[in-house]
């Protein structure tokens, strides 16, 4: 859960202090483990709605504080494919996101994903289509890239 918690928030700190809460919530809920049918989706749904609720706050919080510059992304040197494939993935929707990593990267079912999210199968399917080929769109254009830059 902290490292699905972590690959969302790209954040140690706040994976953490989400992880706190979802087993918080879990504790609270009652619910007995004899009632829980698939106990790792459980707390994985209940760890991606308290991303969902953490990132809705954030966003509220920086529609605020419309007065502040983005971050100059021409800054940044590309340092190797693991950095760039999280870059790569941080391009990419919150919901989207969440459905390619616990797809492809932490290999769930389509189905077991939807019940993670809460989200209808066809649509996690959808974003898992769209965010590999974005994922594989960014990528060979980085390579075709550094190939150009070759001597």
């Amino acid at each position: 859960m902290r490292t699905f918690l972590r690959r969302l928030t790209r954040n140690s700190a706040l994976a953490d202090e989400l992880a706190q809460e979802t087993f918080l919530t879990a504790f609270r809920t009652g619910e007995t483990i004899a009632t829980i049918r698939n106990m790792r989706s459980w707390l994985l749904r209940l760890a991606y709605r308290q991303f969902l609720d953490s990132h809705r706050r954030d966003k509220r919080r920086r529609d605020l504080a419309a007065g502040n510059a983005e971050p100059d992304e021409a800054g940044h040197n590309d340092h190797g494919t693991r950095l760039d494939i999280a870059r790569a993935m941080d391009s990419l929707p919150p919901e989207r996101r969440a459905c390619a990593m616990l797809c492809l990267a932490l290999g769930h079912s389509h189905g077991d994903a939807a019940q993670i999210t809460g989200l209808p199968l066809g649509t996690v399917k959808s974003h898992v289509n769209r965010a590999r080929t974005a994922l594989q769109d960014r990528l060979s254009a980085y390579q075709n890239h550094i190939a150009g830059d070759a001597p």
